[in-house]
């Protein structure tokens, strides 16, 4: 039994078919009639991962298959992502789940389908589309049992070694999944690789310094040996790719996927005076939540509020929280090439109205403010100066900021730091079984329920999935009242870019599933709010496409058959009515338009 190429709306309802197993297997030739090869967000991987996997209402089947395969990548058992432009640019670790059809095990001609999502961070995912990378498997891996990293769908099966062998041999990146434009994943990679304190070309923004073009210095975490490693790529169809001139540019379509929100998480394991668990700390403010990304708040009090002046103090510390001892605080930041850290950037310390968008000669900005990335002295411990690559700088009272890359290095970080504080945007499967963290309003807006009353869990108690033998069998319904609205501070927009040239290629129907699967009302997991759900967006603005300058000129994409272009990290906030009434009230001409 075949499934033929799926072209669907939104609202398109569809089924996948599967056939019975038997034994035989196909060929490292064998041409499967479906497939999906993505790179990018680990925020979207469990969602996808059902999508491809569990039968989805209102579908009656898998649309990927009824086999199912995931694992972490390990130092003894890699899982990497190659990018064939160079033998210098370093292999991406990635987590994966792998879905397959039986019609694709048994090598029926003409017939099968094989998902694959490889977790990276998202800038790293759409150089990985550009650069047409592979997918390699370490040959170890073969018969492993799969790790059961996706929620819901049951556990996973035995990786077979004929499956292995043809993932090794076949497997193209033809989709990536990211969390910022891909505009902006282009801007950000740039950043990354100019000179610390140098104008980014086109921008007026200066470079954080983990240079040269076009092949970077790692950015190191502070809690592994875990990196990040800066490759410049080439998105615009005019330009030419920096690293090898002859592979060709990839063009691309864009999928909207839906929003979430990035989450600031506290570990509230400490519950004495002046900790982050004594009850005070449930909220921060987005300036000052902006000061303590920098490194200029060291004091867990600094993050509360209802201070009283206290006339008979010496010191400079006049205003507390009433009965707060001084305790330090913990921060932890993200990698500049992860879309998390830069949704978070572009959205609080490099929002126009803390740090701004203006050039400073030599001023460093935004999380990376006081950061020499030239300085790797620091290796294993806290450094009592500001450090750089890796990032473990200590203050004078002991507190301290470092890097962790990756979001599960980032909740492990801050689950097991007492008073540390991070963040990661939301997802059931990130959150899963950290006890000792609890998430924050930013501006007393709630990013997952409409307030904090409303969180039956309890105030920043994290939404849980039930689990019976170490598998998640349902989730909590999250409603994301303040996402759907725009009124929490710190979200984006999901978006899928894919390769329409691949006749293979099933992306707009994992999307459709995905969507599905996260439906307010019907679907099974909520780690994020269905594109059709939003009723804002974020003003799109031109954005730096070319490294010579060259920017796309900024359009919302709610014009009708206009296509969505320009950057939107940190854009602001319109109703997506307001929008359409502009257009309309201007017979849909661009001139003026919110942008």
């Amino acid at each position: 039994m075949t499934k033929s190429k799926i072209f669907l709306a939104a609202s398109s309802l569809f089924a996948a078919m599967t056939c019975g197993f038997n034994a035989q297997a196909q060929s490292t030739s064998f041409v499967p009639a479906e497939t999906f090869f993505t790179a990018g967000s680990s925020a979207q991987f469990n969602t996808f991962g059902i999508a491809g996997s569990y039968t989805v209402p209102p579908a009656s089947g898998p649309l990927c298959g009824t086999n199912h395969w995931s694992k972490k990548s390990a130092s003894t058992a890699p899982i990497t992502i190659v990018d064939p432009r160079s033998s210098s640019i370093l292999p991406e670790p990635a987590n994966v789940w792998i879905a397959w059809d039986n019609n694709f095990q048994n090598g029926v001609a003409g017939q099968g389908v094989i998902c694959i999502y490889a977790s990276v961070d998202s800038i790293v995912g759409v150089r990985a589309y550009e650069a047409r990378a592979s997918l390699s498997l370490n040959t170890s891996l073969a018969g492993t049992a799969g790790a059961n990293l996706i929620p819901l769908i049951g556990n996973d099966v035995a990786l077979p070694s004929t499956v292995l062998a043809w993932i090794n041999a076949n497997v193209k990146i033809n989709a990536a999944n990211t969390d910022i434009r891909p505009e902006d994943a282009k801007f950000a990679s740039m950043r990354v690789l100019t000179a610390a304190g140098t104008q980014v070309t086109g921008r007026g923004i200066t470079g954080v310094g983990y240079g040269p073009f076009p092949i970077g210095t790692p950015i190191k975490s502070s809690q592994s040996s875990t990196t990040a490693n800066p490759v410049d790529f080439a998105i615009d169809p005019g330009d030419v790719d920096p690293i090898n001139s002859g592979n060709a540019v990839r063009g691309y379509a864009e999928v909207a996927i839906g929003a979430a929100p990035v989450v600031v998480f506290a570990n509230v394991s400490q519950t004495g005076s002046g900790h982050l668990g004594d009850g005070n700390y449930t909220n921060v403010n987005r300036f000052v939540l902006s000061k303590a990304l920098e490194g200029n708040i060291t004091h867990v009090r600094d993050l509360g509020y209802g201070a009283t002046y206290n006339t008979s103090s010496t010191s400079y510390n006049n205003y507390n929280l009433a009965g707060e001892t001084d305790q330090p605080i913990h921060v932890f930041l993200r990698e500049p090439l992860s879309g998390t850290y830069n949704t978070m950037e572009f959205s609080i310390p490099m929002a126009r109205e803390i740090d701004g968008d203006d050039y400073a000669p030599n001023v460093v900005l935004g999380q990376e403010t006081g950061v020499n990335a030239s300085n790797t002295s620091c290796t294993t411990t806290p450094c009592t100066v500001e450090s750089g690559n890796p990032l473990y700088h200590i203050a004078s009272n002991g507190s301290t900021r470092a890097r962790a890359v990756g979001t599960g290095e980032m909740v492990t970080a801050v689950n097991g730091t007492a008073d540390a504080i991070g963040y990661a945007f939301w997802g059931f499967g990130t959150f899963q079984g950290k006890a000792n963290v609890k998430y924050l309003t930013v501006d007393g807006v709630d990013p997952l329920f409409s307030g904090p009353s409303a969180n039956s869990n309890g105030v920043g108690v994290f939404p849980t999935c039930a689990t019976s033998g170490g598998v998640a069998t349902s989730c909590t319904g999250v409603p994301f009242t303040n996402i759907i609205n725009g009124t929490y501070p710190i979200w984006s927009k999901y978006r899928l870019i894919y390769d329409q040239t691949v006749s293979s290629n099933i992306a707009t129907a994992m999307v459709v599933y995905a969507q599905n699967a996260s439906h307010p009302t019907t679907g099974v997991i909520q780690d994020f709010v269905p594109a059709a759900f939003l009723q804002t967006f974020h003003s799109h603005y031109a954005q730096v496409v070319r490294d010579s300058g060259v920017a796309y000129g900024p359009n919302n994409g709610i014009k009708y058959q206009v296509p969505e272009t320009g950057g939107d990290m940190g854009g602001a906030v319109f109703t997506i009515q307001s929008e359409l009434d502009f257009l309309n009230d201007t017979n849909n001409q661009q001139t003026g338009v919110l942008q």
